[in-house]
């Protein structure tokens, strides 16, 4: 008699050892790749942050500088200050400092941050014009009452900076309450 011997039909350990190494290549490049992705998404969302911030902080300190009421409002204003009083006399104070921030305060509170990513050194921060758009510069201490009540325009020049990213932002302002000239002594 004779019997069949069956052969096992299987895998041989060298064909294991060369699926286990095929797997592991595969799935070191697929944690490789997802954590490059994820760490593009996290520095993109961290530099639309920024852009956001600085973006934000700009145009709050443009649109209360187009409030401005009357141009003696920026008496003690500075390349790094300027003091703002809009129509329904309430008072705002913006400041920059080296430190690279951006603080706002409204009234006699205290300092609120906008941004602290101001870059000082390469910010011109607020420089104001006369009718003949000439520089008016401010003496010690800001503007004295006499140069700010003959400011007719204010530019901003602020640059952002955060790790690799530079924003730089810079807007004349023209005042609202401006169009109409300077207030007749009959006005008050």
């Amino acid at each position: 008699m004779m019997y069949a011997r069956k052969s096992a039909r299987g895998f041989t350990l060298i064909e294991m050892i060369i699926v286990i190494v095929i797997t592991g290549i595969i799935g070191s490049m697929t944690a490789t790749m997802l954590f490059q992705g994820s760490d593009i998404f996290v520095s993109e969302t961290d530099r639309q942050g920024f852009v956001s911030e600085s973006r934000s902080a700009f145009w709050r300190l443009m649109r209360e500088t187009q409030g401005q009421a009357s141009p003696s409002n920026f008496s003690s204003s500075d390349q790094s200050r300027i003091y703002l009083t809009n129509a329904k006399n309430e008072q705002k104070d913006f400041q920059t400092g080296t430190e690279g921030y951006l603080n706002l305060r409204l009234g006699n509170g205290s300092y609120n941050p906008l941004s602290n990513s101001l870059s000082y050194s390469m910010s011109t921060g607020f420089v104001f014009y006369d009718d003949n758009f000439s520089l008016i510069t401010p003496i010690t201490g800001g503007l004295s009452n006499e140069q700010s009540a003959n400011v007719r325009l204010s530019k901003l020049e602020l640059t952002f900076v955060k790790d690799d990213d530079t924003l730089s932002l810079s807007s004349f302002v023209y005042p609202h309450n401006f169009r109409f000239g300077k207030k007749m002594s009959y006005h008050n």
